[in-house]
């Protein structure tokens, strides 16, 4: 899945253009309780302005003036560091978790620095918590097998021979060959074909790690 997919639309994104003034910005952010903003102009992606960036840039540069002067003088142009926060409409999911854990917002790019919306942290983990099930009742099986030709068939086989709907399946350590753990969550509604389920994958190369009912 492209992360361009959950995206909030620039139509809806609270932006700065270059030429605003810090203090414009730092209201903006105050108004809206975020972090930081993208900053366009005429459609096209400049960086991200944050918080920190403007607390950094005055603290730390050499030419200090006061506070007042600072922010309303100071144009965001002048204080955008190199871009961290930018990703392209082609990049997948998954590549957005170790970018969103150092800052809440990702902007969406496409190859002629157009911008084209933004995704959040809370964005990605509400997808994450689909792809566990999270947002829906029902039996969650944590299970492994150390065969490691065919298991997934072989458990979807199971699911198809009771009669189960799966709400998600996921599988971990994918570097290891022989040992994969899996969780499945399934439908709560015949917990007597849940018990013969997790029994039968007992009896045929998986071993049952934990059953949850939730």
């Amino acid at each position: 899945m492209y992360l361009k997919t959950i995206m909030i639309p620039k139509e809806k994104c609270y932006i700065a253009n270059p030429n605003d003034s810090v203090k414009s910005v730092i209201d903006k952010l105050e108004h809206h309780g975020i972090d930081g903003m993208p900053v366009v102009s005429e459609g096209l992606y400049h960086g991200t302005v944050t918080r920190y960036s403007i607390f950094r840039h005055y603290f730390f540069k050499k030419d200090a003036q006061p506070r007042e002067e600072f922010i309303e003088n100071t144009r965001i142009k002048d204080i955008l560091a190199i871009d961290e926060y930018s990703v392209t409409d082609e990049s997948l999911f998954e590549e957005s978790f170790l970018s969103l854990q150092d800052f809440p917002i990702l902007s969406i790019i496409n190859k002629n620095n157009e911008f084209l919306g933004v995704v959040t942290r809370f964005d990605v983990m509400e997808q994450f918590k689909s792809a566990f099930g999270m947002n829906q009742p029902g039996t969650r099986i944590a299970i492994t097998s150390i065969d490691a030709e065919g298991r997934i068939k072989r458990l979807a086989q199971a699911l198809q021979k009771y009669k189960l709907n799966a709400i998600s399946f996921v599988t971990f350590d994918e570097t290891d060959k022989m040992h994969r753990r899996m969780i499945v969550k399934v439908d709560n509604r015949n917990q007597k074909e849940i018990e013969k389920f997790t029994k039968y994958l007992a009896k045929n190369g998986f071993k049952v790690l934990d059953v949850q009912h939730n």
